[in-house]
């Protein structure tokens, strides 16, 4: 018997024979066989399997065998007796088309499932908990099903696995303009802010939360408060549930009437080599080994860091390390690149070397480019942040981990072991390698605490607002009639505006009865005047924002909102990106300025903006219908102007679909009265691409949209 030192070193070096082979397997049996040492077990296991071939062929059945003792059958050879054959038969996931296998722990919980249990999965990434969900779906028990996923991104990825498993039988529905199909099945793909603007949702049966640590509230933003209330109301409705994510130790506050089985699993079908460098933050030699490791690594890699400045830089000192000559693979995305962008941008020059950059400032389309290359072998270094684990499931062999921290902050375990459980892929690299360059994260655990079940003073009011009054506690209650006092709004603006600080919804609707200049500016509808739009502009601004993120967008006060969203209305996006390179601050390179005014369009006009300039509307009419002035307000035109970005909605909508606006706004110039997305997968469904007059770039995303979505009826059905 080998301990476990010896065993790792023996499987590293890979030389097997004879009575060392038998040794080596003797001792992953005994461990196997044992309940206290049975993980161990399986992770040495798996690392056996990376080294397989350098066994002598005899040993294979028996290796064989201690693949279906550790419950991985998806490794497992062809059954060589009647008893293989029946366990092998046990795990075949029904309904799936090239009868894929379980695992032990899917079928532990496809089981729970199916016998009508709520169940709260917490597993590592490679565990495969999404074949769970697709063995559901092929059941075929459930008519309407909703997956909440916490990004768009998400979206995206899971309707085409989706589709490409059920796309003949299910309607798929994505995107708060799509329709349902009675006839058919439906599987809804949402975040967690979609389902609660869906009216359709009120017979679900069997709901998902991907990522559901995502429902603690600490050091949360309102995705999370929306997260719970989506939750809670279709839980609510009595809809069965499956809560999957990973690493997490306890799950407190679910109402004790959503009865459910909580599984917290060691469970992996990989295993992990981690490796610490200890090095400085503010050294050469992080940088140096770096280097090393992008010399020494020949397989997909991902480079964590901890911002999109932070990606800028090492990618520049990959580029000037000279290591990454120009590819022809990504010439006509390059090109197509500079033709909307400053060439000076990182992410083009790294592009032209066959780096992805993959962090929240790069256009969603972009962004699904950079993965499909990454996948493919096109591109072999992926340099990302968070953004990678947190909205898209992509895996490498290798992780290196160039920072600790997100932003400033010094990364926890939990994130840590996220960002480490992309490397390593079931079936494909056995044993993923971690590389750490600064020192080691300390460990502990991770309790998700659902809020609503027990309520008290930090509980946010924007959840109280929208949760239903039997589920408010009294303290809750009297926080909700002190703010309905304090602010003399109703109760319903305030729940229209929960995403707003009451406080601020106060003085907005002081402004308004006190300032006969603001309140006869505000009494606008459809598109505003330059003077309307800037009134509306400085209450968000001095109210809503108080300079708190405008100030990072070079914007000082309303009149400069006003002016900038008048210069998005009036210019493509190529121009108005020239323009803020042009504008940009001293200290800012053209890099700095793109990805600033990438940012500025995606987090603030297309999400934040709508939804104050919303709230400013609210407070106006219920201050009118109490003041007795005119109440005309109306503007929800703006807002779903600012919210696609002055583009048709439907074409917009094609950016989830990894169709760059740019595409869609020349498709618009074409094609008029696109204003859902369905519209939008109807019209793309039917062009023929090469009479198009496209860039290379754009016939090939939109060729492979097509492919995607094919045939019509497998994605959705429209009214």
């Amino acid at each position: 018997m080998l301990d476990e030192e010896d065993l790792r070193a023996a499987l590293a070096k890979g030389e097997f024979e004879g009575a060392h082979a038998d040794e080596v397997i003797t001792t992953i049996a005994s461990w196997l066989n044992d309940v206290s040492s049975h993980d161990r077990g399986r992770e040495f296991l798996i690392r056996l399997l990376a080294k397989k071939a350098h066994f002598p062929e005899y040993h294979y059945e028996l290796i064989d065998d201690l693949v279906r003792t550790a419950g991985l059958l998806p490794y497992a050879g062809q059954p060589r007796n009647l008893a293989d054959a029946i366990l092998r038969e046990a795990h075949v996931v029904p309904g799936l088309e090239g009868n894929p296998v379980f695992h032990s722990l899917q079928l532990q919980v496809f089981q729970l499932l199916m016998n009508g249990r709520n169940v709260v999965l917490s597993a590592t990434t490679s565990v495969g908990k999404s074949m769970i969900v697709d063995a559901v779906i092929a059941a075929g028990r459930f008519k309407k099903i909703v997956v909440i996923v916490p990004t768009i991104a998400l979206i995206d990825e899971t309707r085409r696995r989706v589709l490409r498993n059920f796309g003949n039988s299910h309607t798929v529905i994505t995107h708060p303009s799509q329709k349902v199909n009675d006839a058919r099945p439906t599987v809804y793909v949402l975040t967690q802010e979609r389902v609660l603007a869906r009216s359709d949702l009120h017979d679900v049966e069997f709901f998902v939360v991907d990522e559901f640590y995502k429902l603690d509230l600490e050091g949360a933003d309102s995705r999370s408060v929306d997260l719970n209330l989506a939750f809670h109301r279709l839980a609510t409705l009595g809809a069965q549930f499956y809560l999957i994510g990973p690493n997490i130790s306890e799950v407190r506050g679910i109402a004790a009437k959503f009865q459910h089985v909580f599984i917290p699993s060691a469970f992996s079908t990989v295993a992990l080599d981690i490796e610490h460098f200890h090095l400085g933050q503010h050294t050469g030699e992080r940088d140096a080994k770096l280097l090393e490791l992008v010399d020494e690594l020949k397989s997909p890699t991902l480079i964590y860091c901890q911002s999109p400045a932070k990606c800028g830089e090492v990618t520049k000192i990959l580029i000037e390390s000279e290591r990454f000559p120009q590819t022809a693979a990504t010439v006509d995305a390059v090109d197509w690149l500079q033709q909307e962008f400053p060439s000076e941008w990182i992410v083009v020059e790294a592009l032209k070397r066959g780096i992805g950059i993959h962090h929240g400032n790069v256009p969603r389309a972009l962004q699904h480019y950079m993965v499909r290359c990454f996948e493919s072998g096109i591109i072999r270094f992926l340099i990302c942040t968070s953004t990678i684990i947190e909205g898209v499931n992509t895996v490498a062999e290798n992780v290196i981990v160039y920072d600790r921290r997100i932003k400033t902050s010094t990364i926890d375990s939990f994130t840590f072991r996220n960002i480490a459980g992309r490397a390593g892929r079931m079936g494909q690299w056995f044993v993923g390698r971690v590389f750490v360059l600064e020192s080691p994260i300390l460990a502990e655990t991770m309790t998700v605490t659902l809020p609503i079940e027990e309520q008290d003073e930090n509980t946010p009011m924007s959840l109280l607002l929208d949760l239903p009054e039997q589920d408010l506690s009294d303290a809750s209650v009297a926080r909700i009639e002190k703010a309905i006092e304090e602010s003399s709004l109703t109760f319903e603006t305030l729940r229209s505006n929960r995403h707003i600080a009451v406080n601020a919804q106060r003085l907005i609707a002081n402004k308004i009865r006190n300032d006969l200049v603001y309140r006869e500016a505000l009494n606008w509808r459809g598109m505003p005047s330059a003077s309307e739009l800037s009134a509306t502009c400085d209450l968000i601004y001095e109210f809503i924002d108080e300079g708190r993120t405008l100030k990072s967008y070079q914007i000082f006060d309303g009149a400069q909102l006003a002016a900038r969203l008048s210069n998005l209305a009036a210019s493509t996006l190529k121009d108005f990106i020239a323009d803020r390179v042009k504008h940009r601050k001293a200290d800012h390179s053209v890099s700095d300025a793109v990805e600033n005014a990438l940012r500025f369009l995606r987090s603030y006009v297309a999400y934040a903006f709508p939804r104050q300039l919303s709230a400013i509307n609210a407070v106006y009419n219920d201050v009118a219908a109490k003041s007795g002035f005119p109440t005309l307000a109306s503007y929800s035109l703006f807002a779903a102007k600012t919210e696609n970005l002055f583009l048709e909605s439907g074409l917009f909508a094609l950016d989830e679909y990894g169709v760059p606006p740019q595409t869609a706004y020349r498709l618009g110039r074409r094609y008029s009265g696109i204003d859902t997305l369905d519209k939008a997968l109807d019209l793309l469904s039917g062009l023929t691409l090469e009479q198009e007059n496209l860039h290379p770039f754009e016939y090939i995303l939109l060729k492979e949209l097509q492919s995607s979505t094919l045939p019509r009826n497998a994605v959705t059905s429209s009214t």
